[in-house]
């Protein structure tokens, strides 16, 4: 069955990447949320696209050198729309608490430092015994709740397999498909295979299926791509507007 992954929570109504998109989603019967990690200048993960708050905040400066008050200071939701001014940056740690219970994170990388997986991995082991996720069973393939390492950087998924062991599922997040990754991937046991919508054919999902890969993707542009989606029988898709996905999936 097709999962649909609300993409910064639901971002095409929320500020993204906020507990009011994360909310959202999950309170609209989208219980697979992605987020993005990054790490303060005092090694607190929070949750945030880019890289410097420039975009997503009121504030300016990069998030390595901003310390977690300084950026917990910040108006995280004002640039969507003012009524979301209440809004702050949430931490990893933040979000994990709040939906360990009901959701299925999928949490994507963007740094290489090191830290920031064993930021990972503490707060993991501090909201669930030995830092392993107990997993109700469902109809679906990834399990609720869950927690799946994520990311564009193979170096970072591969240590993610050394320091998250009890992670759901490691995935490489990839511009292009061909089998030379699905080869990566199956050397190195990562068991996600998340390439770009536009670069996937069947060939290539049926042989990343034979090869037992979770096959998701990413970067839909309109509703529409999803049937693209549904006819190449992938596992999952992150996208910013879970309800027009899910209308096509049951059409």
């Amino acid at each position: 069955m097709l999962e649909i992954i609300a993409h910064r929570g639901y971002s095409s109504r929320n500020p993204e990447n906020t507990l009011a998109s994360f909310d959202d989603a999950v309170n609209s019967g989208f219980p697979y949320i992605e987020l993005d990690l990054h790490l303060t200048k005092d090694n607190v993960a929070i949750v945030m696209h880019d890289d410097s708050v420039d975009r997503t905040t009121n504030g300016k400066g990069l998030i390595s050198e901003l310390n977690l008050e300084q950026i917990k200071s910040l108006d995280a939701g004002s640039w969507f729309n003012k009524s979301f001014s209440c809004e702050k940056v949430p931490t990893f740690e933040e979000v994990l608490s709040r939906y360990k219970t009901q959701a299925h994170i999928f949490v994507e990388i963007k740094s290489s430092q090191n830290n920031l997986l064993y930021e990972i991995k503490k707060c993991l082991d501090e909201n669930f015994v030995d830092g392993k996720v107990d997993s109700r069973s469902n109809e679906q393939q990834l399990p609720i709740p869950g927690v799946s390492i994520i990311s564009f950087l193979p170096d970072q998924v591969l240590k993610s397999k050394q320091i998250l062991p009890n992670a759901t599922l490691q995935g490489l997040l990839l511009l292009t498909s061909n089998f030379e990754d699905i080869e990566f991937c199956v050397s190195n046991k990562i068991k996600g295979f998340l390439p770009y919508i536009r670069s996937l054919n069947k060939e290539i999902v049926e042989m990343a299926h034979k090869n037992d890969l979770y096959v998701g993707a990413w970067g839909f542009s309109t509703p529409e791509e999803v049937e693209k989606a549904i006819a190449l029988d992938l596992d999952g898709v992150t996208v910013d507007w879970p309800d027009a996905a899910q209308k096509i999936l049951n059409s």
